[in-house]
């Protein structure tokens, strides 16, 4: 394990720009601490307030899925 600053409760982990291809690259230390490895696959969620959005874990998205397809009252909830 690496040796370093503690960045648990971090909440900037930098800054990145957008390429002429719409491209970004993920800060390092946020790759390191959320487990990124290349080949993983990221969801894309737009903020409701269009102040920008918010990557999450593929996985992490089927675990959602998969509780929300065995709730059975969560479109009663949702109406």
């Amino acid at each position: 394990m690496k040796k370093g600053r503690c960045m648990k409760d971090q909440i900037v982990y930098g800054l990145v720009t957008v390429s002429d291809k719409g491209q970004i690259s993920i800060p390092v230390n946020i790759r390191r601490e959320l487990n990124l490895e290349s080949g993983d696959k990221l969801f894309i969620i737009k903020r409701k307030d269009n102040a920008g959005f918010a990557f999450v874990k593929l996985e992490m998205m089927d675990e959602l899925m998969d509780k929300i397809r065995s709730d059975e009252k969560f479109f009663e909830k949702i109406k």
